[in-house]
């Protein structure tokens, strides 16, 4: 279910498009801007330019994204456009809100200020993106998330025994980190000197470790601690490392795509079968959330085919 219930405030360009900007697609009347689809488009490009060398499957990629992008852009129209026509309503107080969240978002109130001001919203453009993405969830939530049945106990029991060899939860690792983040301008070689520098305490004081993690790390929150996890939860240049740890080691520098880490393994659980009444909660989750999807699915291609849609610049997606 594509962006369920999630604010997508500051990975949508600017509303209000500038003079030379063309409305490549229409639905229902409403435009959607180039403007949009390029900055939406960019974060998918730059991730595809780094990971795929070969040019033919380069283009591939690009070519399925283009198409990924203005179809979820529609999508995010014909929902809103849908809110309006049931008159779905948001309060003031609720858009406060929804801007605290995303304020939270961010260390200090000069980091929002500076990312309001990359993405070139004022506080309406920000308050009228809020109370959009909130209308779609209150859409969703009125005519999806209200309607799914809960699974009855048969079907629980069914499932369970359908699927036993499944409900088994394979080996966990549970961790604290110190992060260095490669942020926009880092210069690595003195992020990982200052890494190394305090791998060095943490070696020398281990039992400090929670410590360095409050002071030097940028993920404070909590002493870095990731809780448990297992395979395939986690990048597998962070995770492997975790799995190779004993209890109470620490590892040494860890480099993942966004940044350096030091990590101390806190705890272990080996793989467990787990029986119904242990499973039971997992498989209603599961279930439900199995059937949100196809009804939220379902609903998007009904207000599709009721909807006007037009691409106007179809060399886009081609």
């Amino acid at each position: 279910m594509k962006k369920f219930f999630v604010f997508l405030i500051f990975s949508l360009s600017v509303l209000n498009a500038k003079i030379l900007d063309r409305i490549i697609a229409t639905v229902n009347d409403q435009p959607i801007f180039y403007s949009e689809f390029k900055e939406r488009l960019a974060p998918f490009l730059e991730q595809i330019n780094e990971n795929i060398k070969d040019e033919k499957e380069r283009e591939k990629a690009i070519k399925k994204v283009r198409k990924d992008v203005l179809d979820s852009l529609i999508e995010e129209k014909v929902l809103l456009s849908e809110a309006n026509k049931e008159k779905i309503k948001v309060t003031s107080s609720e858009i406060d809100q929804g801007i605290a969240e995303l304020r939270g978002r961010f260390e200090t109130e000069e980091d929002f200020q500076k990312e309001l001001k990359k993405q070139k919203l004022t506080v309406d453009d920000l308050r009228k993106r809020v109370r959009d993405q909130l209308k779609v969830i209150k859409l969703i939530d009125m005519k999806v998330k209200a309607k799914v049945e809960i699974p009855s106990e048969e079907e629980l029991k069914k499932f369970y025994q359908e699927n036993e060899d499944k409900m088994v939860i394979g080996e966990q690792v549970r961790v604290k980190q110190i992060f260095f983040e490669f942020k926009k301008g880092t210069d690595k070689t003195e992020l990982k000197e200052k890494a190394r520098k305090v791998l060095a305490l943490c070696k020398k004081h281990p039992e400090k470790f929670e410590e360095y993690a409050r002071k030097f790390s940028d993920a404070p929150e909590n002493a870095g601690d990731t809780g448990y996890f297992g395979r395939g939860e986690k990048i597998p240049e962070f995770e492997e490392p975790c799995f190779k740890l004993k209890v109470g080691e620490i590892s040494d520098i860890i480099e993942t795509p966004i940044g350096y880490h030091i990590v101390k393994c806190i705890g272990k659980k080996a793989p467990e079968k787990k029986n119904f009444e242990e499973s039971r909660e997992y498989i209603k989750n599961y279930l439900m959330t199995l059937n949100m999807e196809e009804s939220y699915a379902s609903y998007v291609r009904q207000l599709r085919d009721q909807a006007t849609i037009k691409i106007l610049d179809k060399s886009l997606i081609e």
